[in-house]
Parts: structure tokens; C-alpha cells; sequence
């Protein structure tokens, strides 16, 4: 039984889950102020590495896990996040069988997944009248400020996660 395999990735992806709500909180006002969000999508991130460097149907197991208890926890509205965590996964696993992995290629397709959850949660939300947002606000106050906070997280958890997704799978032997 590989030992990474079991406790450190579920530990990991707790533990970003944690990281996520915690820097939402701690640094938000700190960075940008008042008149400018910012929304970790952390685990975005992650899953973006782990289906460029992983196991993609390991990979798409943890994004339903994890859009539920996110969904459950952040939002209050059950299946957003379980929706788009998934599907984050599979454009990833699409996008990677024609690029390069490399970091510069990863983390372009990391801002367009942050910018089509960022999008698709907006929407929705337009839809069922939880905002009144303008999308010139949107793209503004938010938009700019989240792809920047998840370029820089991609950044400095790029080298080591992909190390230790490679690592993994190689002791999984594929």
C-alpha cells in the first residue's frame, strides 16, 4: 500500500482546503483593500497539477469530493462548485493531451480554469439574483485580483506538488 498514496494527498488536499479559506480571510483587506476582491481558488490549482501530473480519474474523484464539501461548507448552494471542480479536471486532462506540461503552458491553463469558475459562479449567481454586480465591477474588482492571488499560489506550489505527483506516480508504477 503506498503510503503517499493514502494519507499524503487526502492531507494535502485538506490542508489547501484549509489554506484556502484562511488566506481568503487573513489577507484579503491586508493586500488589495477595501475596493478589491480577491478569491482563493486554491484548489483549483491543485487540481489542475494533479490532472496535468496525476492520475486523471484519481483526480476527478478528489473534484467531486471536494466541490461537495466546499459547496457545503463556503457556499450554502449545493452543487456549484460540484459542477465546476469536475469539469475544471476534465478540460485540464483535454488541454494537457495537446500542449506541453510545462509551467509556462500549466499555468495559462491555471488562470483559464480560475477565470471560467470565477465566471461561471458569477453567472450563476447574476441568475438567481444573489449579486447585483455589474460585470464591468466583476471584471474589476474581482476578476484581475483572483487570477493574480492563484497565479502567485501556481507559482510557489508548482515545483514541489509536481514533484510529488510524480513521485506518486511513479510508485504507482505507471
Amino acid at each position: 500500500m503506498n503510503m503517499r498514496k493514502v494519507v499524503a494527498l487526502p492531507l494535502i488536499a485538506i490542508a489547501v482546503f484549509i489554506l484556502e479559506g484562511i488566506s481568503s480571510l487573513l489577507f484579503s483587506q491586508a493586500f488589495f483593500g477595501e475596493q478589491r476582491l480577491f478569491i482563493p481558488h486554491f484548489l483549483i490549482v491543485m487540481l489542475v497539477l494533479m490532472a496535468t501530473f496525476y492520475n486523471r480519474n484519481i483526480t476527478l474523484i478528489y473534484a467531486f469530493v471536494l466541490g461537495m464539501v466546499f459547496d457545503i461548507y463556503y457556499t450554502g448552494i449545493l452543487g456549484i462548485y460540484f459542477a465546476i471542480f469536475p469539469l475544471v479536471v476534465y478540460l485540464t486532462d483535454k488541454f494537457m493531451k495537446v500542449l506541453q506540461n510545462n509551467i509556462a503552458l500549466v499555468g495559462l491553463v491555471v488562470v483559464f480554469n480560475v477565470i471560467l469558475t470565477e465566471s461561471l459562479v458569477y453567472g450563476f449567481y447574476v441568475l438567481i439574483g444573489v449579486t447585483d454586480m455589474t460585470l464591468s465591477s466583476f471584471v474589476d474588482q474581482r476578476l484581475w485580483t483572483t487570477i493574480l492571488l492563484n497565479l502567485a499560489f501556481f507559482l510557489i506550489a508548482f515545483f514541489p506538488f509536481r514533484s510529488f505527483l510524480l513521485k506518486l506516480k511513479q510508485s504507482d508504477g505507471k
